[in-house]
């Protein structure tokens, strides 16, 4: 097992000087203003509308219009999620019906003479060690994870006791894995901002080449998979063999175009309200947004290492690298690039915090930093759409970008919530002699309670699929949502939901406007705490 990459290589890679270029591709124009005047221009338009005559007749009904809009997306990723949540149900009992063929023994012949083998990276910085040895050992428990499994760990070269980190874990984990390397990515190089983005496309880059170099190894020889995950990530044990079933179901070419993705649970044993809540509708957009919407991967997810490479591994001088990968890799390679979804549950931990308060501002520096990233996300798309495939994936792309980070997590909430308060105050005051068509005052007020009925029929949905249908890895039965305690909680979140959208909402507006004004500067990894996250407990289950 190696540690570290010779400093003699590194001359060859991809970092300093050529990082700087990729950083300065115009940097004074900042493209996600086009993205926040549209946000601010859709919330406002309530406000002018009233003072607009004719127009002013018709407000009610433009109102409605759009809210009836929002809840067709909600009622589109609700089907999308459902027939997910059925997917993955039926997937986890056929699992239970081969565990009990005696046949299974076949299996294992099988998976010692694929030429596959897989590569997990992660990164770390400051977490605990507990957080890392819990993605670890759900790694260790991977079929054939010693012959077949190499995990490549970045650390940052400002970690705290990187080096005795390092030796714990190669003393732990000795001989579990094929290859067990850790890399110490350099702080200060130019054109790189400290965070996952660099440390990941540095480990990335030294672990490939300390493969390469492995004579031992072979690894021309074998086909690759990676495995790009945060280092809080718990995969379920048939996490390796399900990405490996998938990947060979398809041809070459789609092989090399394609990122998989499972669906991830947000949990730790205690969470407030907001973070929960969170997690649960985080969990749903996997399902009934970001996947069959193919607009991004998020938190951990796989590839080929063919189309890592092709792909440019990952941008040092962005902050985001699961939201810039699917449109980096579609641009830099310069064919579409699919999102397929995996059949099973992975974990992640949400933020933590020391007390309530502490909870609450980790919970909005993590909600700053997403939407941040989107925005530069949206700017670095801007700059490089010319390299698109084609101009249509390029207009269908920004759409469902827009309308997903734009619209669902920022603005829906707020216009649906506020507009038709602040509309009917404003007619009235504007426009009180005129009668509005279509829609009267009347009729306009029951159709907005009606939608908002709705609204907490899509939040049920989404937490009954969420609680208490997926099949969490490693719940025991006495799980954070089982029992009388966890409905009632559950229930109780749901009915909190949409204040807590609300609050999301306010805060990614707040973000998009302080990129505005700061540009740059603000586009830094600021991630929140996991200081306080427990993902194992000493019984071992997680």
């Amino acid at each position: 097992m190696a540690s570290s990459l010779p400093s003699s290589s590194s001359d060859s890679l991809d970092c300093g000087v050529n990082a700087a270029k990729l950083e300065a591709a115009n940097r004074y124009v900042r493209w996600n203003l086009l993205f926040l005047l549209a946000i601010f221009v859709f919330l406002v338009f309530p406000i002018w509308m009233p003072f607009v005559p004719y127009l002013n007749r018709v407000s009610n009904l433009v109102i409605i219009v759009t809210i009836g809009l929002f809840q067709l997306i909600w009622l589109i990723a609700t089907i999308c999620a459902v027939r997910r949540t059925l997917a993955i149900n039926r997937r986890n009992k056929l699992k239970a019906i081969k565990a009990q063929d005696v046949e299974s023994s076949s299996d294992t012949e099988t998976s010692n003479s694929s030429t596959i083998r897989h590569i997990v990276a992660m990164t770390i910085y400051k977490e605990p060690m507990s957080v890392l040895q819990a993605t670890l050992d759900s790694l260790v428990q991977q079929k054939d994870a010693a012959s077949r499994l190499s995990v490549i760990i970045g650390m940052e070269s400002r970690t705290p006791d990187k080096e005795a980190k390092r030796d714990e874990v190669h003393a732990r984990y000795k001989g579990k894995f094929l290859r067990l390397i850790v890399t110490f990515h350099p702080s200060g190089v130019p054109g790189e901002i400290p965070g996952k983005c660099s440390n990941m496309n540095y480990a990335c880059r030294h672990g490939l080449e300390m493969l390469r170099q492995d004579a031992n190894y072979n690894y021309d020889k074998y086909e690759h998979i990676f495995t790009n995950c945060d280092c809080d990530a718990v995969f379920d044990p048939d996490y390796m063999q399900e990405l490996e079933t998938e990947y060979t179901k398809l041809d070459h070419p789609d092989r090399h175009s394609s990122i998989w993705q499972s669906i991830i649970i947000y949990k730790r044993p205690s969470m407030p309200f907001f973070v929960d809540i969170t997690g649960v509708l985080r969990t749903f957009f996997f399902m009934g947004v970001l996947i069959p919407w193919n607009i991004n991967p998020m938190s951990h997810y796989s590839l080929s290492v063919k189309l890592l490479e092709e792909g440019a591994f990952t941008h040092p001088a962005y902050q985001m690298e699961d939201i810039i990968a699917l449109i980096r890799y579609t641009i830099v390679t310069r064919r579409e690039i699919r999102i397929r979804p995996l059949n099973l549950v992975s974990i992640n931990g949400p933020t933590s915090g020391a007390n309530f308060a502490d909870e609450i501002r980790e919970w909005a520096l993590q909600v700053r930093r997403w939407t941040i990233g989107a925005g530069e996300v949206f700017h670095y798309f801007i700059v490089k759409t010319y390299r698109m495939p084609s101009v249509w994936l390029s207009i269908t792309w920004a759409t469902r970008f827009f309308a997903y980070y734009g619209l669902v997590l920022c603005a829906s909430a707020i216009f649906s919530v506020i507009s038709p308060v602040v509309v009917q105050l404003v007619s009235s005051l504007a426009a009180p002699e005129h009668e509005r068509l279509f829609v009267s005052d009347a009729v306009f007020q029951a159709v907005c309670f009606i939608f908002l009925g709705t609204q907490y029929v899509f939040f049920l949905i989404a937490t009954i699929l969420v609680r208490w249908n997926l099949p969490v890895p490693g719940d025991g039965g006495n799980g954070y949502n089982k029992g009388l305690r966890g409905v009632t909680r559950g229930l109780v979140h749901w009915v909190l939901m949409l204040p807590t959208i609300l609050a999301y909402s306010l805060v990614e507006l707040y973000s998009f406007f302080e990129l505005a004004l700061r540009g740059k500067n603000v586009c830094k990894h600021n991630a929140a705490s996991k200081s306080n996250l427990v993902l194992v407990k000493e019984d071992g289950n997680s």
